[in-house]
């Protein structure tokens, strides 16, 4: 699929033993994996394999709404979409990237002015563009 650039997250360890309560083979296992990866172990495998558990339900869920539903979503709950989009941007093709779905939606609409370009930039993927505190800005003092 050419729209989805990103290639399936590949978890830093080698070893499957070091994320002991993720459920291996499962539809939301690599999410789990990516969070203990990208938050420094801040975020463990336990609460990890169930906020994998949601963002894969979030997906499920917004996956099959039309594209009208998307861009209502995406414009009034960026953060829903936002989360959502993180497991196609895990599991990388042939999952569909609700991002650019909604992108192409604008552009071939017409509609991509200033609001709906500052839209676009509220969903940038949490893997492409994570959180202040997962790029080392968290001091610890907070």
């Amino acid at each position: 699929m050419k729209d989805n650039l990103i290639k399936t997250y590949k978890p830093t360890r080698e070893e499957t033993g070091d994320y002991y309560a993720i459920e291996s083979g499962t539809t939301h296992s690599l999410v789990a994996k990516y969070l203990v990866d990208s938050t420094g172990d801040v975020v463990y495998s336990k609460p990890a394999e169930s906020i994998g558990q949601a963002v894969s339900l979030l997906w499920s869920a917004l996956n099959g709404l039309d594209l009208w539903r998307l861009q209502y979503i995406s414009k009034h709950m960026p953060e829903v979409f936002k989360l959502a989009q993180l497991y196609s941007d895990v599991y990388g093709s042939p999952n569909r990237n609700l991002l650019s779905d909604v992108k192409r939606e604008y552009i071939a609409d017409g509609m991509l002015e200033e609001s709906m370009t500052n839209t676009v930039k509220k969903l940038e993927s949490y893997r492409t563009n994570p959180p202040g505190v997962f790029q080392g800005e968290y001091d610890g003092d907070s």
